[in-house]
């Protein structure tokens, strides 16, 4: 595991360890175990770090994953023309989308069959 603590803690404006510790509010030698190496993090101090850099625990790991590949390749389409919008642009896009899930004749539902989606059309019961 390559763990990004010193990267991600200078990023986050903290110049030095101890001061990070300090934020922390734990020892500075057992935060140095930790950037340094010398000491293995346990699970629940790296969510406490993860939450105090604004990260997540891949990146804190130095984990490096693609998002997961819809297999309806208009979620793809969709998904990629997303993220190509400004901030506006996609409050409006959301703002859409509501109003077409506020319309319960577009809305898909799970059979109690099997897992396949059922669109459910107006009017029948």
């Amino acid at each position: 595991m390559d763990l990004q603590l010193m990267r991600l803690r200078k990023k986050a404006g903290y110049k030095n360890r101890d001061d990070f510790a300090a934020a922390l509010g734990v020892n500075p030698l057992t935060y140095k175990g930790w950037e340094t190496g010398r000491t293995r993090l346990k699970l629940d101090d790296a969510c406490d770090i993860a939450d105090l850099l604004h990260c997540t625990l891949d990146e804190l790991a130095g984990r490096d994953f693609q998002p997961a590949a819809y297999s309806d390749p208009r979620q793809q389409a969709l998904n990629h023309s997303y993220s190509m919008l400004d901030d506006k642009s996609k409050g409006d896009l959301a703002g859409i989308a509501s109003t077409f899930t506020a319309d319960p004749s577009r809305l898909a539902s799970k059979s109690g069959q099997d897992s396949e989606l059922v669109v459910v059309e107006e009017g029948a019961a």
